[in-house]
């Protein structure tokens, strides 16, 4: 199963978060064979990590939860919070052989859906895919969120490789699903590779 987690970090963490990097990238690094992709989501200027984002192939929920719990930055407290959830990627890249521009940024959207989605997700589906599709260039993954039963969609997310921010709110403002109102509970953010999933090393 593949499942996405996103995990925030506490205010005023940072200095705890460079005293144990080590450690959680060596913890990461042991699960990079079942890694999709990880890496922190960050303020705009990326001064700041508020937090991590994983899609990662476990065996089942369980495995997921323990694989948070686990996490150094969770056992000394940086990170209290986290969600997980189901999901499947509609795109078949991982960080080893996904599209990317050097010099662009990378993006974080995550989208949970208003109650009573099915049907405007049905309505809309098909312009969705034919945005996406003709913003291949631009898309690293994408995919609905599940449901723990993995039947039904329950929001969205995606990460993009684009110039810069205001080109990765344009491309969200653009998107059919967000443009009818799909999302009741949005996070757009800065993201970047992990620092042992980074193909460029930067």
């Amino acid at each position: 199963m593949q499942f996405a987690i996103l995990i925030h970090d506490e205010p005023g963490s940072a200095a705890l978060r460079d005293e144990h990097r080590t450690a959680h990238l060596d913890y990461l690094k042991a699960f990079d064979d079942q890694t999709l992709f990880a890496g922190p989501f960050t303020s705009d200027d990326e001064s700041a990590d508020l937090g991590s984002f994983r899609l990662i192939e476990f065996a089942d929920r369980a495995a997921a939860e323990k694989h948070i719990a686990d996490e150094p930055y969770v056992i000394v407290g940086i990170q209290k919070r986290w969600q997980i959830h189901r999901w499947t990627g509609s795109v078949p890249y991982t960080w080893r052989d996904c599209p990317r521009t050097e010099g662009h940024v990378q993006a974080l959207f995550h989208g949970l859906d208003h109650t009573d989605n099915m049907a405007k997700r049905a309505e809309y589906h098909d312009a969705h895919e034919a945005y996406f599709n003709e913003h291949g260039d631009n898309v690293i993954a994408r995919g609905p969120l599940l449901d723990d039963a993995g039947s039904g969609s329950v929001g969205s997310t995606w990460l993009l490789d684009v110039p810069d921010l205001d080109a990765g709110r344009s491309f969200l403002e653009g998107d059919p699903f967000y443009k009818s109102g799909l999302y009741k509970d949005v996070m757009f953010h800065r993201w970047r590779f992990g620092r042992v999933f980074d193909r460029f090393k930067v």
